[in-house]
């Protein structure tokens, strides 16, 4: 469990306002959308009072124990010996009284869940939604809060090639020159490469996340999309690895005679890079 002094000690320093408003700032101004708020998260700090929580929001395994224990019991004598047993923390949670049924278990449950993860919470939730009320941030997410979960809240979803390639904009020479030749099979190498890193996990290979990262200085699309949007050049002066300049967002490809020459270089080139690519 996260301890009181925790807390009080975040509120003392006013980090609830301070994390709310950097979220604020960066999701205005195109940033990374922080993808960590669960979505009882969001439904409560938007109003909504009949938030259904489940014991795998809670982090703490101890706490955790102790619901699973509760909801597991099997008789009503069973479930009065096991509050018994952990009276302390139901009491601190005011869910310690008289049981007369065993379907209550699922009640004490989800309100002792609604206490651990937001009552006992308040005062931090108010700060963070005061510093989430920059720029009227707050306010949007109350009026749309379907449209801001995908940029609130955690998701597995990950990039995908398909993704990556319409992402970027690919910067051609003249049509009908041999440059322009040229860059048609080098396009046609990185379309192929984005595949086999979506299909190949190997240590050798850098992932996905890993490109957008060389090329933008982020690992994931922010909400508002990239500015300037991403943009592919290439490399005509025999430049064996790629290049990127994460000011304006340019991948810069180099030429290869064949495709494993390619992927070995791109490859080693995102994977050596110590941070961003230089352009």
């Amino acid at each position: 469990m996260v301890k009181p002094f925790c807390l009080l000690l975040g509120l003392a320093k006013d980090e609830y306002y301070i994390i709310g408003r950097i979220i604020a700032v960066s999701l205005v101004h195109g940033g990374p959308a922080p993808h960590f708020f669960s979505r009882h998260f969001l439904e409560y700090i938007c109003g909504k009072t009949d938030v259904s929580a489940s014991i795998q929001d809670v982090t703490d395994p101890d706490i955790q124990n102790v619901l699973q224990e509760i909801v597991s019991s099997t008789s009503l004598s069973i479930l009065r010996d096991i509050m018994a047993k952990h009276s302390t923390v139901l009491l601190l949670a005011g869910c310690l009284h008289s049981i007369k049924d065993i379907g209550e278990r699922e009640s004490v449950v989800q309100d002792f869940l609604k206490w651990y993860l937001f009552s006992r919470n308040a005062a931090c939730i108010e700060r963070f939604k005061d510093g989430l009320s920059t720029l009227n941030v707050l306010q949007k997410i109350l009026e749309s809060p379907s449209a801001f979960e995908p940029y609130l809240c955690f998701s597995t979803q990950s990039l995908s090639s398909e993704l990556i390639e319409s992402i970027f904009r690919v910067e051609f020479s003249v049509a009908g020159s041999n440059k322009r030749r040229e860059e048609g099979r080098i396009a046609s190498y990185w379309a192929d490469y984005l595949l086999d890193i979506e299909g190949n996990i190997s240590s050798t290979d850098p992932t996905l996340e890993d490109i957008v990262m060389f090329a933008t200085g982020l690992k994931m699309i922010p909400p508002l999309g990239f500015e300037p949007r991403p943009t592919i050049k290439f490399l005509h002066d025999n430049s064996p690895f790629p290049t990127a300049n994460t000011c304006s967002n340019t991948l810069c490809l180099p030429l290869h005679s064949s495709y494993d020459s390619f992927k070995f270089h791109i490859s080693f080139g995102i994977l050596n890079s110590p941070g961003f690519g230089l352009y």
